[in-house]
């Protein structure tokens, strides 16, 4: 399951583990993120953050789920995030064979 935004009006029940923090106005009403803490992170932006932030943080791992005008939602999973950073890792620290050398 994604992290969500949802009116604070709305029922109080998250997934077990999951926690529900305030978010401010979003698109003209008041609402909330719902999140699993230990495996996602957020980033909640009020202004236009332009092109290169908006490119490291998709470096970074941070996937926007959702805008309204200049509001923008970042969330990076934390396992995937860690996944990919151990495949590139091992990528590029696979040895490679010498000719000559062994077999």
């Amino acid at each position: 399951m994604k992290p969500f935004m949802r009116p604070v009006d709305r029922g109080r029940l998250a997934p077990v583990g999951w926690v529900a923090e305030p978010a401010g106005l979003w698109g003209g009403k008041q609402v909330e993120v719902v999140y699993d803490p230990r495996r996602h992170q957020l980033v909640r932006t009020d202004s236009d953050i332009g092109d290169r932030t908006r490119v490291a943080l998709g470096t970074a791992g941070f996937r926007r789920v959702a805008s309204a005008g200049e509001q923008e939602l970042w969330v990076r999973d934390r396992v995937e995030a860690a996944r990919a950073a151990l495949d590139s890792t091992q990528a590029r620290n696979h040895p490679q064979r010498v000719a000559g050398l062994g077999r």
